[in-house]
């Protein structure tokens, strides 16, 4: 870990007993609302955020086998993610090389030949292009030139991640000290328990700026987040590319945290300190996890629009073997999904306001740094030269990496 864990167990103790932010650290300037609003921004997030960031496609479960394949529509174009006999995982667009037609049609499935359905040209596991019905008609056709078009595919702690930039750094690279960090989950050995998706109308960013702080749990989670977290006690992490962690330390013996519960999983392999603290990760643009020793949620944002989210939920927690799941899924399900719902209520009614004119923007705390953090990142992922007047944020906090309290604490 490039921060020790004792070392962020200090800073929450720092911020719990702060009265005010630190003296040197800067004041954050509104961020614009038409960030939120304007269909030029979101066409520039489209073209160089997500045409050209590591984004998690789902889990290798359903992946691990010659032949498994999975369609992921949810950035955009249609990708097929598929294992090759030589247990290689690939990504291709899922587009004939003839004229464009879909090479498998099931969102899921097992084969030994992707065959386009609409000519029968054919190709390998491996996107190579080995059968074109009245091959005689094509003079010009070089079949090694023709295969399926290859996407970046790379996996990390059972997860995998599509990259539509060539060019791309190497996805653990991308990761950076997330890798190292989160070493001691295991993330690899665990199963899915359940998938949820969630569809409001409200910008991407708006929903992921949702679940980038704790100011909010005393107000929208008085029920539940609000007694298991002491928001005061929040340690923010920012990381290079754009990732960010929050530490919140847990209100024990109140009887809601999910390690308290009888029957509770538990992965041991996991160090105490996740299970004295809430640590959520954000692994930019779109990736959110709070893990926890008890099963882990990994959130994804989709636009599906400038002014429509998709959140994906994916749960993932130890590996039971045979017969019926434990019965504290049972229980956590229903919470967290009420949780999730309580986080969701506000989006819709803050599009409604940024869309008014009436607001202006985000007026964001020292608390609420992860926020600002994102927003500093599309704009270096867009290039100043690209930003449209009046719409870029103010660079920042890049000198305030990992940690900016951390010679504070000490």
């Amino acid at each position: 870990m490039t921060v020790t864990t004792d070392n962020i167990e200090r800073i929450i103790d720092w911020e719990k007993a702060r009265t005010a932010p630190p003296s040197n650290y800067p004041a954050l300037p509104e961020i614009p609302g038409g960030r939120y609003t304007r269909d030029d921004f979101y066409q520039l997030e489209q073209q160089h955020v997500w045409k050209k960031s590591w984004l998690c496609a789902g889990r290798e479960e359903g992946l691990r086998e010659a032949g498994e394949y999975r369609l992921f529509t949810k950035a955009g174009p249609p990708i097929l993610l598929i294992r090759g006999k030589d247990g290689e995982l690939r990504a291709f667009y899922n587009t004939c090389r003839h004229r464009g037609a879909p090479v498998v049609r099931d969102d899921a499935g097992q084969t030994n030949l992707l065959r386009c359905q609409y000519h029968s040209w054919s190709y390998g596991l491996d996107g190579r292009l080995i059968g074109v019905p009245d091959e005689r008609d094509f003079a010009c056709l070089n079949k090694a030139d023709r295969g399926l078009i290859e996407i970046r595919c790379e996996t990390w702690a059972g997860m995998v991640f599509i990259n539509q930039d060539r060019d791309a750094m190497p996805l653990l690279d991308y990761l950076g000290p997330l890798v190292g960090e989160l070493a001691c989950v295991e993330m690899d050995k665990l199963r899915v328990i359940n998938e949820k998706s969630y569809i409001f109308n409200c910008n991407w960013k708006a929903a992921a700026d949702a679940f980038l702080e704790v100011y909010h749990v005393n107000t929208i989670h008085p029920t539940n987040a609000g007694i298991m977290l002491d928001s005061k006690a929040a340690a923010m992490g920012l990381m290079r590319n754009g990732h960010s962690r929050m530490a919140t330390r847990k209100n024990m013996n109140q009887g809601l945290n999910f390690i308290e519960q009888e029957g509770a999983p538990d992965n041991k392999a996991m160090p105490d300190f996740y299970r004295t603290n809430n640590v959520a990760y954000g692994i930019f643009p779109n990736f959110i996890s709070p893990v926890e020793p008890t099963g882990i949620p990994i959130l994804l944002f989709w636009p599906r629009g400038l002014r429509q989210t998709e959140m994906q939920a994916i749960y993932i927690g130890l590996d039971w073997g045979e017969g019926e799941r434990p019965a504290f899924w049972d229980w956590f399900l229903p919470l967290f999904d009420q949780v999730l719902e309580e986080d969701l209520m506000n989006l819709e009614p803050v599009q409604a306001s940024l869309d008014s004119g009436a607001f202006t923007g985000m007026m964001i705390n020292y608390q609420e740094r992860r926020i600002y953090w994102l927003h500093e990142e599309i704009d270096r992922r867009i290039g100043p030269a690209h930003l449209p007047d009046g719409l870029a944020v103010a660079q920042l906090l890049s000198d305030y990496i990992e940690d900016p309290l951390e010679e504070a604490a000490e």
